[in-house]
């Protein structure tokens, strides 16, 4: 793993720990919004990574 990798994860986790905060702070009707939110990202994110481990190498 590489230096960029290592960055890279090490931000998405300081983000997660983040947004769990922000969301333990926030109003329950919020909560439901910003679940919503993050079922999209992750769903977009999981989409992303199929297609390209799917796609065919020129």
């Amino acid at each position: 793993m590489n230096a960029l990798s290592r960055a890279g994860l090490i931000m998405l986790l300081i983000l997660a720990v983040g947004s769990g905060i922000w969301i333990n702070r926030t109003a329950w009707r919020n909560r439901q919004l910003i679940w919503q939110l993050q079922a999209a990202m992750v769903a977009g994110s999981v989409g992303f990574i199929a297609g390209r481990l799917s796609a065919g190498r020129d």
